[in-house]
C-alpha cells in the first residue's frame, strides 16, 4: 500500500522537489546579494545620516520579486490543496478504482490513512521549505518595511504557512470525498481557501490577543515623530506617531477635538500649507510646525494596534486555529469512509 501511494504520488512529488530545487537556487543567490547590498547601503548611509532614501531605493529594487516570491509562497498551500488534497479521494472514487484497494486485505481506514500520511507530510515539507527560504531571503527587506503584521507578510513567514498547507490539503481531500468528483472538488478547495484568506487577516488575526489603544496630544514633539499626514473629506490624520516600533497598527481614526469630535483641516487651515485631501509627507512638510501650530487646541489622535511582542503568540495561535480545522477534516475524512463501509 506504500508503494502504491508512492507510485500513484510520484508524479507531483518530482514536480514539487523541481520546484523547491529551483527556489532554493533563487533565494540563496538573490538572497547573498541582497544581503551584501543592504550591508554595504546601511553602512554607507549610516556615515551619511541618510538611511530613509538609500534603504527606500533599495527596497524599491527588489520590490518585484519581493511581491512575487510572497505570492508564491501564499498560493503553495492553495495549491497542495487543489492538485493534491482534491484528486487523492476524488479522482479514486470518480474512476471507480478505490474498488480494487478496497477488496483487498488493506482495510479502508488504512487506506485513507495511508495516503493521507504521505502525501500530508509532503504537503508539510514543501510549505515549510518555501516559508523558510522567503524568510530568510526577506529578512533585510522586512528590516526596512518594519512591519511584519502586513497580511501577505505575516501570512507567508515563519510558522503559518505550514498549517495553511495542512489545512488545505485536508480541505480538499474532504471536499474530494464528498463531492465524489475531482473538479468539482478542486473549485470548492479554492474557493474555500481564497474565502478564509481573507476573512482571517481582517476579523479573526486582529482579535486574537487583546489590542492596545493610546492617545496621542496633537503637538510639536508628537506630530515630529509622524511619517505621514493623511486628509480626506477634509478630516486628517497623522500616521506613525509614537507606537512601539514594528506594532501592529489597527486603526487610526481622523484627529478629534477634547469633546471627542472629528476636526476638519479647514477649521485650522492657517496650520497647513498644503492642499487639504491626500497625503503628505516628509520632508515636504514640516510636520513639527504643523504640530506646533495645532498645539494650543487641545486636539488629540486616538491609535489601536497589536504590539511588536504579539508577532510570534500570533503565529502560534493562527498555526493552532488552522490545525485544528484540518484535524476536524481529516476525522469527517475518516468518518465518511467507515460511513461507507457500512
Amino acid at each position: 500500500m506504500i508503494w502504491l501511494t508512492f507510485r500513484q504520488f510520484r508524479a507531483q512529488a518530482l514536480a514539487a522537489l523541481a520546484v523547491l530545487a529551483a527556489a532554493a537556487i533563487y533565494f540563496l543567490i538573490s538572497g547573498t546579494q541582497l544581503r551584501h547590498s543592504y550591508t554595504a547601503d546601511l553602512a554607507s548611509c549610516t556615515a551619511q545620516n541618510d538611511c530613509g532614501t538609500v534603504l527606500n531605493q533599495l527596497r524599491y529594487n527588489y520590490d518585484s520579486a519581493f511581491n512575487l516570491a510572497q505570492l508564491l509562497v501564499i498560493a503553495a498551500p492553495a495549491l497542495v490543496g487543489i492538485f493534491w488534497g482534491a484528486p487523492l479521494i476524488g479522482r479514486e472514487l470518480e474512476t471507480g478504482t478505490h474498488q480494487l484497494a478496497w477488496n483487498q486485505s488493506v482495510t479502508r481506514t488504512r487506506w485513507l490513512a495511508l495516503k493521507l500520511t504521505g502525501v500530508g507530510i509532503a504537503s508539510i515539507a514543501t510549505a515549510g521549505v518555501l516559508s523558510y527560504l522567503l524568510t530568510w531571503w526577506a529578512g533585510p527587506l522586512d528590516q526596512i518595511n518594519g512591519n511584519r503584521f502586513a497580511a501577505m507578510t505575516f501570512s507567508t513567514r515563519d510558522i503559518v504557512p505550514l498549517a495553511y498547507a495542512t489545512f488545505a490539503f485536508a480541505l480538499g481531500t474532504t471536499a474530494g470525498l464528498l463531492l465524489r468528483r475531482t473538479i468539482p472538488a478542486m473549485a470548492v478547495t479554492l474557493a474555500v481557501f481564497i474565502g478564509i484568506q481573507i476573512l482571517v487577516p481582517a476579523t479573526i488575526r486582529p482579535n486574537l490577543l487583546p489590542s492596545t489603544t493610546t492617545t496621542f496630544p496633537i503637538n510639536q514633539t508628537t506630530t515630529s515623530r509622524a511619517t505621514a499626514l493623511y486628509g480626506q473629506a477634509g478630516n486628517f490624520r497623522f500616521d506613525g506617531l509614537g507606537v512601539s516600533q514594528g506594532a501592529w497598527v489597527l486603526s487610526a481614526p481622523p484627529v478629534e477635538n477634547s469633546s471627542g469630535q472629528v476636526v476638519y483641516m479647514n477649521s485650522y487651515s492657517d496650520c497647513f500649507p498644503g492642499p487639504g485631501s491626500g497625503a503628505a509627507t516628509k520632508p515636504n512638510f514640516d510636520f513639527a510646525q504643523i504640530g506646533a501650530c495645532l498645539a494650543g487646541y487641545n486636539l488629540h489622535e486616538n491609535v489601536t494596534y497589536q504590539p511588536a511582542s504579539h508577532y510570534w503568540p500570533l503565529q502560534w495561535y493562527e498555526t493552532g486555529i488552522f490545525l485544528t480545522l484540518a484535524a476536524a477534516l481529516t476525522g469527517t475524512c475518516f468518518w465518511q469512509i467507515r460511513r461507507r463501509q457500512n
